[in-house]
């Protein structure tokens, strides 16, 4: 099933009122009480949000903008994927001009079934042309999910199901530690096997959450502690030594992740496993940052940031080899591996859909404790085509016809 075009269709949406400002709720400062010069997010332990920021709001609605992006096949299916909105039809004409100049000539002609292929090409196209990994993110799983209809299955299924569910747990948030407590307290009551604290408090304030915390939803319950790289090797060690004692399952980032020497000092320091690489992998190092951070015992567990799908798997595996956890991938990824042993969600329960309301591309299900995607083998309706490019104010093809 040869790609033989990229189609990009720009359609007008709806009118909204643009606006900028400070949205996250507080700024960056150093962490209580300061000694470390280390910064972090304010909002991570109850700090004063920048009131004094401003908001920008447009004096009048304007047109919104959704571009979508199409990889015709010479086959009965394409491929296709959101490829951007905004308030400029304009600028999303431009970058849709970038990706048929840039991307767009490493697809066309190539079969799209061939997703190692793509991957591998893509792979290089970060360093060769600075695409950045977003690209490869959005083509491999565009394939992906081609690939998924094609066969009417979902991927965790084509990429050979490892199981059908995987324990979860939720993120807990709040400015102060009673506001942390109660939402774990409200995160057992919903059945989530543990939970997780964001908190930037220091090392006496996270030992007075940790403590509080533990006392809070029993021994039993799963507890993960992630101060998103605010410690220094000696805190680190003096705040995991304690969550050993309180039982805790891991601790995640404690240091940057560039510190690959005290990260390695700290595995070797704790008994805790050390999950690290999330920011590393953030910027397009995964999966292949993962082998010198396993092969010098710089981490315990690895943040799952393999690049699309495919990179996902790769990841995976080569952490497998090493018998080593990975965590955080996609929901299709973490079902079709064994070494990916939770389920974080941030936004809470996703009861089951009726039947009817399935497919083969699946829908996630998070209940009663539990991961799993719901699906049923029938293909999802093809996008009416002739009707997006009749609505549309821009379509750009290449090759042109």
């Amino acid at each position: 099933m040869n790609i033989r075009q990229i189609v990009i269709y720009i359609v007008e949406g709806p009118p909204a009122r643009r606006q900028v400002g400070h949205g996250h709720g507080g700024s960056i400062d150093r962490i209580p009480p300061g000694l470390s010069g280390r910064f972090t997010h304010t909002s991570g332990y109850g700090g004063t949000a920048e009131l004094t920021a401003p908001v920008y709001v447009a004096d009048e609605e304007a047109p919104t903008y959704a571009a979508t992006l199409r990889l015709i096949t010479d086959g009965d299916l394409d491929a296709w994927a959101s490829f951007g909105s905004g308030f400029s039809a304009e600028e999303l004409l431009w970058k849709g001009r970038e990706f048929a100049a840039v991307i767009a000539p490493l697809l066309v002609g190539i079969d799209a079934f061939d997703r190692e292929y793509v991957w591998q090409r893509l792979w290089y196209a970060q360093r060769f042309f600075y695409t950045g990994r977003q690209v490869l993110d959005m083509v491999d799983r565009m394939l992906w999910d081609l690939a998924s209809r094609w066969a009417k299955l979902p991927i965790y299924k084509l990429l050979g199901a490892a199981r059908e569910r995987v324990p979860a747990y939720r993120n807990i948030g709040g400015a102060t530690i009673e506001a942390l407590v109660d939402d774990a307290r409200r995160s057992k009551a919903e059945g989530f096997v543990g939970c997780k604290d964001h908190s930037y408090r220091g090392v006496e304030g996270n030992i007075e959450l940790a403590r509080a915390l533990r006392a809070a939803v029993g021994d039993d319950y799963v507890l993960l502690h992630d101060p998103v790289e605010s410690y220094t090797y000696p805190e680190a060690v003096q705040i995991g030594r304690e969550l050993e004692r309180l039982q805790y399952t891991w601790i995640e980032e404690p240091l940057q992740d560039y510190d690959i020497m005290g990260l390695r000092k700290l595995c070797a320091s704790l008994d805790l496993p050390v999950l690290a690489l999330e920011w590393i992998g953030a910027i397009g190092g995964q999966p292949f940052n993962t082998a010198p951070y396993l092969a010098l015992q710089a981490a315990d567990i690895v943040r799952q940031r393999g690049i699309g799908i495919t990179g996902q798997i790769k990841q995976a595996q080569l952490a497998e080899s090493f018998g080593a956890q990975v965590h955080g991938g996609d929901p299709h990824a973490i079902l079709a591996v064994v070494n990916d042993p939770l389920y974080e969600t941030v936004r809470g329960l996703a009861p089951r859909p009726a039947d009817e309301e399935l497919d083969c591309l699946g829908r996630l299900v998070v209940e009663d404790g539990w991961m799993s995607i719901a699906w049923r083998p029938e293909r999802p309706a093809e996008p009416d085509w002739d009707h997006m490019e009749r609505q549309a104010v821009s379509v750009l093809h290449w090759p042109e016809i």
